[in-house]
């Protein structure tokens, strides 16, 4: 009998483990592990996708002409065929890992970077390598010293996801000029709307200034579409066509599409949604820092106070969930004596600190 296995790289993937869900609370829960809007999608979204399901029979638009046009309106681009659509940005990581790092092959990241870059990596035989960070933010100087000739992908989240921090625009402008061109230079702007249009619009202007270059976002956090799966990028042309040529004839579902045009096109919710954030995380960083839990300005809509020791993180991530509130565990990006929390509610951002404020006056 022959034995099956899978291929010896597929074996080593350290499976992503998400924010989850609080089994056996007693009531309500406060959700605040995932980075999710609270305010949920965009009411235009959600009736856009009531339309659109009328016609679930009907395959969609293999071109995505409708979600690329109103993608290409919102972000200022004219080269529509240059935008590529995904199931959420997550596919978009797969892909590009798929056509351009293999066996042999390193994908480089900073020490503190979302987890699925090095699972996409892995599970095409490629190496993850990681750098170190200074003060939790990527530094240009030490990137470039873990490019070596195998790296083919850079991936740089900007905000990261879970630290929060940033490159300024002139620090990525200097490390994209002084990547070797043999290197592709993916920049993760999974939470550049919380940073707002200036920066969104510098980002994608970086694409054209070199051939190497992508800017990845999603619909998932700040378009409240997280379940809907749906991401996009924007990619110099000959890698857009390869892209293109890879991807699955219909990656995105049509109610996904559907939420997405509507979503992108109505700039008022994401500026509520922004200003919001921005408000509430300056009041989360202040109360938690007066709490003695220190918390470092962050780009994104969360915050990661740190608790000074692993089991202190531990003993108020178990404090939260006996009282229904879930945050988010760092512990797997070495980060083990902090917590992330989202941006969540008025009345959750109260709750839960409220509940740390109980928390620390014990301990």
């Amino acid at each position: 009998m022959t034995d099956i296995s899978p291929l010896p790289h597929v074996l080593n993937i350290k499976p992503y483990v998400p924010g989850g869900k609080l089994a056996g609370a007693r009531g309500p829960v406060i959700m605040l592990a995932s980075n999710e809007n609270p305010f949920g999608p965009n009411p235009l979204a959600i009736e856009a996708m009531r339309e659109a399901a009328a016609s679930v029979h009907v395959y969609p638009d293999p071109a995505y002409g409708a979600l690329r046009e109103a993608i290409g309106a919102a972000a200022g681009i004219t080269a529509i065929d240059r935008i590529a659509v995904s199931s959420g940005s997550d596919e978009i990581i797969h892909l590009l890992t798929q056509c351009y790092a293999g066996p042999g092959d390193e994908v480089l990241q900073t020490e503190h970077a979302f987890s699925m870059y090095a699972v996409s990596a892995t599970a095409h035989g490629a190496t993850p390598v990681f750098v170190p960070e200074t003060d939790l933010t990527a530094g240009a100087n030490a990137i470039l010293g873990g490019v070596s000739a195998r790296t083919k992908i850079l991936f740089l989240a900007n905000p990261n996801n879970p630290t929060g921090t940033m490159m300024s625009v002139d620090a990525l402008k200097e490390l994209q000029d002084a990547l070797p061109p043999h290197v592709l230079f993916v920049i993760d702007g999974a939470y550049a709307e919380y940073v707002g249009p200036a920066y969104e619009a510098a980002i994608r202007d970086m694409v054209d200034r070199r051939p190497n270059t992508i800017m990845m976002r999603t619909f998932s956090k700040i378009h409240g579409l997280a379940a809907a799966r749906l991401g996009w990028a924007y990619l110099p042309r000959r890698i857009a066509d390869t892209f293109q040529s890879i991807r699955g004839p219909f990656n995105v579902n049509a109610l996904a599409a559907a939420a997405g045009a509507a979503s992108i096109s109505d700039p008022a919710f994401t500026t509520m949604s922004r200003e919001h954030n921005t408000l509430w995380r300056a009041k989360m960083i202040e109360a938690l820092n007066a709490m003695g839990l220190p918390t470092p300005e962050s780009a994104a809509n969360f915050v990661i106070p740190d608790f000074g020791s692993a089991e202190r993180a531990a003993a108020a991530h178990a404090f939260l969930k006996d009282r229904d509130i879930l945050v988010r565990a760092i512990g797997g990006y070495k980060l083990p004596t902090r917590l992330r929390i989202s941006i969540g509610s008025a009345k959750d951002n109260e709750a839960v600190l409220g509940a740390l404020k109980a928390f620390s006056a014990q301990r």
